[in-house]
C-alpha cells in the first residue's frame, strides 16, 4: 500500500519558515543558519526540527539593515572623487 503525500505543515499564525524568511530578505537560507548561530539576522524561533521567524521581526531586521545602508552613504557623499592621474607612457 502507498505510503500518503506529506502535506507541508503551516507555520504558527504570524511566522513563516526560513524558506519564505530567505525570500523576505534576500539572504539564502544557510546564511539564515549561519546568521542565527553568530546572534545576527532576525530573530528565529526553533519549532520541531524547523526554524520559523516571525515576520514582524523580519521586518523590524530589514528596516535596521535598510537603515545602516542609508547611514554608511551618507560620509561618502561630502567629498568629491579624486581626479585620476594620467597614465605613464610605455618606454
Amino acid at each position: 500500500m502507498p505510503r500518503p503525500a506529506k502535506v507541508p505543515v503551516p507555520p504558527p499564525p504570524g511566522y513563516v519558515w526560513i524558506d519564505e524568511a530567505s525570500r523576505r530578505t534576500g539572504l539564502s537560507p544557510g546564511t539564515l543558519r549561519n546568521y542565527r548561530h553568530l546572534g545576527k539576522g532576525p530573530e528565529c524561533v526553533p519549532i520541531g526540527r524547523k526554524l520559523a521567524y516571525p515576520i514582524e521581526g523580519i521586518d523590524a531586521y530589514m528596516r535596521q539593515v535598510l537603515g545602516q545602508a542609508a547611514d554608511e552613504g551618507a560620509e561618502y557623499d561630502s567629498r568629491p572623487a579624486e581626479p585620476r592621474k594620467p597614465a605613464r607612457a610605455a618606454a
